[in-house]
């Protein structure tokens, strides 16, 4: 083996450690956004069931108002038309 095939070879392991380094620079990465998007998945799924807790409350309130106001308004009526019998 000549000192050029020697120096071609350490070359090609050069660019093989240099690709394994950066690959396991990429897999730390990944590793460690899985676990930030993890965390924002468990914090997505206690904001969405405050939501859920919110929309339920609201709907109610606003069937209650649209009660109070069809009995408000059907109470007025009755007055206005025993009033009218009354006079």
């Amino acid at each position: 083996m000549t000192d050029d095939d020697f120096r071609r070879l350490e070359n090609k392991v050069d660019k093989l450690t240099d690709a394994v380094t950066r690959l396991i620079l990429i897999e730390e990465r990944q590793s460690s956004q899985g676990e930030r998007i993890g965390k924002c998945e468990s914090a997505i799924a206690v904001h969405d069931i405050s939501i859920h807790k919110t929309d339920r409350k609201v709907d109610q309130w606003v069937n209650r108002g649209i009660g109070v106001w069809v009995a408000a308004t059907m109470l007025f009526a009755v007055v206005q038309f025993g009033a009218r019998f009354v006079k």
